[in-house]
């Protein structure tokens, strides 16, 4: 980025002019008479080439050689690919045939909105659904199905029955799906919020992707836990950890709402209730290897919760320095 000084000039009494610079003129292919967009946002101006901004939401990248292709390999890398906002994917390699193919065809299938629209004698993977997902929307679509979650792991512990349990797996890639559409967002939404008008809010979505990341580790403990208390025999172990999911899930209710809501007071409340809960739980560590697995597992998610609540306490108290005008 460049920065240099330019003289505002009246014209005719009641008009400023400013010069623009002859390279970014060439650079960008115009002319006299084309339309420059005028973007004011309070003390800053941004000014771009009428179309700049529906040509960097478009974006299309060609692949000609894969490099590896195995699974694994070819699985992070599709993410990675995805999750820079690009909408069109072109892979064109020598060594394309059914099998592998047939693999792309399931990876993509765990990401929102990408479909594979060609396969002959290449494959093109474009994503066609709207791209004005509101990133806050995925993050709380993310919260509530570790609310749901808590709620069927309370009923199976309560009622002895863990059959329920089962469904949970499914909420799990629901939500890995739901977290890279989220960073898939965020990156579209930097490349936008590139003015410095917009550092605030730039700031805002680069913290909500860290608060998806911790969703998602919350899910993950939670299916881990569920894992482990379905094969718990002793009942005194079985109400210790009802009693403790009971108070994560209450716990949980108030820092998403102090997250979402950006309420200082709520968010240092939940931090406190939090610590106070992890307290407890390291001090009823002891018992079978199941039950200690369980624990931890609800330990890790009660440390990420209380996490999310620092990131609502830092971000309450950002908003409240905001400059009214």
């Amino acid at each position: 980025m460049m920065a240099e000084l330019r003289k505002l000039q009246l014209i005719g009494g009641s008009s400023y002019m400013v010069s623009l610079p002859k390279e970014w003129v060439k650079k960008n292919n115009l002319k006299q008479g084309d339309e420059i967009v005028l973007e004011i946002e309070n003390s800053v101006i941004m000014l771009y080439p009428k179309g700049f901004k529906e040509d960097i939401r478009i974006s299309k990248v060609e692949i000609r050689d894969l490099k590896r292709y195995d699974e694994r390999f070819l699985r992070r890398f599709i993410y990675a690919l995805y999750i820079q906002g690009i909408d069109e994917i072109v892979i064109v390699d020598e060594k394309l045939n059914s099998r592998l193919i047939s693999k792309i065809s399931e990876i993509v299938k765990s990401l929102i909105g990408m479909e594979i629209i060609d396969a002959s004698d290449k494959v093109v993977l474009k994503c066609l659904t709207v791209t004005d997902f509101d990133v806050y929307g995925v993050v709380r679509r993310m919260t509530q199905i570790v609310v749901t979650m808590m709620e069927t792991l309370i009923e199976a512990i309560r009622e002895r029955d863990f059959k329920s349990l089962d469904e949970l797996k499914s909420l799990e890639d629901d939500t890995d799906r739901l977290y890279l559409l989220a960073v898939r967002q965020e990156h579209r939404l930097v490349r936008e919020f590139s003015s410095p008008a917009r550092w605030n809010e730039l700031r805002l979505i680069l913290g909500i992707r860290t608060v998806a990341k911790l969703i998602e580790e919350i899910i993950d403990n939670l299916e881990n836990f569920s894992s482990y208390v379905r094969v718990l025999n002793e009942e005194k172990e079985l109400e210790i950890l009802e009693k403790f999911l009971i108070e994560l899930f209450e716990a949980f209710e108030i820092v998403y709402k102090a997250y979402f809501n950006s309420e200082l007071e709520t968010a240092e409340d939940s931090i406190q209730l939090l610590e106070e809960i992890e307290k407890r739980m390291l001090e009823r560590i002891e018992g079978s290897s199941q039950y200690r697995l369980s624990l931890e597992a609800l330990m890790s998610a009660c440390r990420h919760m209380k996490s999310i609540g620092e990131i609502a306490l830092n971000k309450s108290v950002r908003e409240s320095l905001k400059v009214t005008n």
